[in-house]
Parts: C-alpha cells; sequence; structure tokens
C-alpha cells in the first residue's frame, strides 16, 4: 500500500475514531453532570435543613479543614453525610442515574446515526456504482457526498480513476479484436497480393518487387512485436535489462538512426540535455521509447519544421519532453492519443504507415520503469509528449 493510501486510511481512522470519542465523553459529561447536579441539590437542602448556630459553627470551621478536621466529621456524620449511604438516598441516586442515561442514550443514538449517515450515504453511492460497473457499465461513475469525510472524497477520485482505467480497457478491448485481424490483414494482404502477382507472371521478380513485399512482412512483423511488447506489459512479464547510462547520448544516436527520414523533412533538431542526466533503466526499450517519439513527430508534425528533445533531473526524477512545432493535440483527443489503435484521422495515420500503437508501447515502457508519460499542447503551437522517469 501507498503512503498516501496509508494515509487516507489513518485520516478516515481518524474521522470516525474522534466522532465516537467525542459521543463517549458527551454521554460522561451529560451523566456526570447531572450527577454533580443531584448531590448539589441534595447537599444544599441538608444544609438548609441545619440548626441555626450548627450551620454558622460550620460555615466557621469550613475556613480551615484542616486544623477543625475533628468537629467537622463530627457534623458531617452527624447532621449531613450520615444518611447518605441509606437504602432510600441510594435509591433515589439510582432513580437520577438511570434517568440520565435515559437522557444520554438519544444523543449518543442521534450522534451515532448522524455518523452513520455521513459515511453510509458516501458508501452507499459507491457500491450503486460499483454494482453497475460490475453489470458491465463501465461509464458509471460514483458522486462525491458534499458532507462526506474528506478521507472519504479521496475513495471515490481513486474509484473514479479505477472504473476510468476499466473503461479505457474495456474500450480497447472492443476495439483490438477487429483492429488486430484489420491491421495484420492489409500488410499480409498487400504481401500475398504481390507474391502471386510474381507467381503469375503479373509482376517481374525485381529487386524492387521484393523490396516492397520485404517493406510489408517488416510492417508485419512490427505490429507483432508491439502487441506482444503490450501484451507483457499488461501482464506485468515486460522484462527490463537495467543499466547505469547517459541520457543524452541516447538521444543523438537515436536522432542518428532517424537521419534518413530527418533528411526528407526540413525539421531543425534541438538536443537539450546535460551530460551529467544519468539513468538507471533498460537503454534498449528507452531508446524504443525516443524512437518512437521521433517518429511519431515526423508522422504528424513535419509541417512545424521544429523538433526538440529535452531532458532534466528534478530531485529523484528525471523528465524528459518531446516537443514540435506541428499542429498539436485536439482537446478533446488528449486523452485518448495514448490509446490502442486510435486515431484521430484513420486516413492519414494509415496512410503515413502508423498503425496506433506507437504511444501505447511508449507509454506500456515508461509504466513498466515506474514513470509515467503524459501528452500537452504547448503554449506557443505544436505538442509536447512529457516523461517522467525515476532517476
Amino acid at each position: 500500500m501507498s503512503t498516501a493510501k496509508k494515509g487516507r486510511s489513518r485520516q478516515l481512522w481518524y474521522w470516525i475514531s474522534l466522532r465516537m470519542i467525542g459521543l463517549a465523553l458527551m454521554a460522561i459529561l451529560v451523566v456526570g453532570a447531572g450527577m454533580w447536579l443531584r448531590f448539589f441539590w441534595w447537599e444544599t437542602k441538608l444544609r438548609n435543613a441545619l440548626p441555626k448556630e450548627i450551620l454558622q459553627e460550620l460555615k466557621l470551621l469550613e475556613t480551615d479543614h484542616v486544623a477543625n478536621a475533628e468537629r467537622l466529621r463530627e457534623i458531617y456524620g452527624q447532621y449531613l453525610y450520615g444518611d447518605y449511604f441509606t437504602p432510600e438516598v441510594l435509591h433515589a441516586d439510582l432513580l437520577w442515574f438511570s434517568g440520565l442515561v435515559l437522557i444520554a442514550l438519544p444523543l449518543i443514538i442521534g450522534g451515532g446515526i448522524w455518523v452513520s449517515l455521513r459515511l453510509s450515504r458516501q458508501l452507499s453511492v459507491v457500491a450503486i456504482a460499483a454494482r453497475h460497473i460490475a453489470g458491465g457499465d463501465f461509464r458509471s461513475r460514483a458522486s462525491i457526498i458534499p458532507d462526506a469525510p474528506a478521507a472519504l472524497h479521496h475513495l471515490i477520485a481513486d474509484f473514479n480513476h479505477m472504473a476510468e482505467r476499466l473503461e479505457r480497457h474495456e474500450r480497447e478491448l472492443q476495439a483490438s479484436s477487429a483492429a488486430i485481424a484489420h491491421e495484420l490483414r492489409t500488410p499480409l494482404t498487400a504481401a500475398k497480393g504481390r507474391l502471386q502477382g510474381l507467381i503469375d507472371g503479373v509482376f517481374e521478380a525485381s529487386p524492387q518487387q521484393l523490396s516492397t513485399i520485404m517493406r510489408q512482412l517488416d510492417q508485419l512483423n512490427r505490429l507483432i512485436d508491439d502487441l506482444y511488447l503490450l501484451s507483457l506489459a499488461t501482464a506485468g512479464q515486460l522484462v527490463l535489462i537495467p543499466s547505469s547510462f547517459a541520457l543524452k547520448p541516447l538521444m543523438e544516436e537515436r536522432v542518428v538512426w532517424a537521419a534518413p527520414r530527418l533528411q526528407q523533412h526540413p525539421m531543425k533538431i534541438v538536443i537539450d540535455c546535460p551530460d551529467d542526466v544519468l539513468l538507471n533503466a533498460d537503454r534498449d526499450r528507452l531508446g524504443q521509447v525516443v524512437s518512437i517519439l521521433i517518429d511519431n513527430a515526423l508522422r504528424y508534425a513535419a509541417t512545424g519544421d521544429y523538433l526538440a528533445l529535452r531532458a532534466t533531473r528534478q530531485g529523484t526524477k528525471v523528465l524528459i519532453d518531446v516537443e514540435d512545432a506541428g499542429p498539436g493535440f485536439a482537446p478533446e483527443h488528449i486523452e485518448r492519443v495514448c490509446d490502442r489503435f486510435w486515431r484521430a484521422e484513420h486516413s492519414r495515420s494509415r496512410h503515413a504507415g502508423g498503425s496506433g500503437l506507437g504511444l501505447s508501447v511508449a507509454v506500456a515502457i515508461c509504466q513498466a520503469h515506474g514513470g509515467q508519460l503524459s501528452v500537452h499542447n504547448r503554449g506557443t503551437g505544436g505538442g509536447r509528449i512529457h516523461i517522467e522517469l525515476p532517476a
């Protein structure tokens, strides 16, 4: 359990305990105050019934209890407290005490109902939403009851976050079967058609034709590799081989790898990373993330003529930003751009050669390292993909 979740549990425990203790103290206060009033009334009644000379002597003696202790005990025993433990007085005290308990009980019951209602109303909302989700309605969310404890507000936020993730996974699952079949069939059908053309003599078995078939098979292979990586990451079985390395050379290496495609676009490349930014991670997998983000910028932001790879260390984290000057992300699409097979413009993505898995793979690799990837728009135009990784 994370520190934040433990803190929330303690907050809820503290909230409940404080109110239960308050109810108990209130009951004790009511009974104690009532018994004190009962004794005060009884003593006042006895003192008023004392003979005048005894009352005057008692007041004088009570100015110095220590010096007059013996005489005071005589007067107390004879005139005031001697009959205190008689059955009549004890019976009256018992009746008084029972009446006070009967007065305190509604306070305790009412307070307990008030506390339980504040808890149960919020928990009932969660239970109803949970039943809807269990029935397959992953769009269901739990609303926040204003007077519920703050710790339960955190519970609602966590529950709704869980529901959002379940809805996202369900949406991906529903789309994946058809999408996988389509994405696999496209390059496979194209390669099969060209091979059939070679067999039938429609095409000449030239290096160009064979290269085209190889590219289609490579596309198919990349898609299968991406799907395999995502399945491993989802199952928590993605194997990482961590090592300590400098981040800047990795960025420079991946830019060099993308040089043939970069030369096709007059993009200005900026690498802003101090030499002392080090990571302890799987170098190949993080290199794969950098390549995916460069490829994503080349596909959809090449018109911006600008691509920047920035990194810095902040405390125990390494922050990486990949920025471009392209059209950016539509606000309504930002939450979905990392979904598997999702495309804002299907025809453009497929024409560009994208399968809709690149950012999903990048997210999975970052999460496997204990980090996160998020998508934003730059204030000056263009998109920004932000990565946080533990150093």
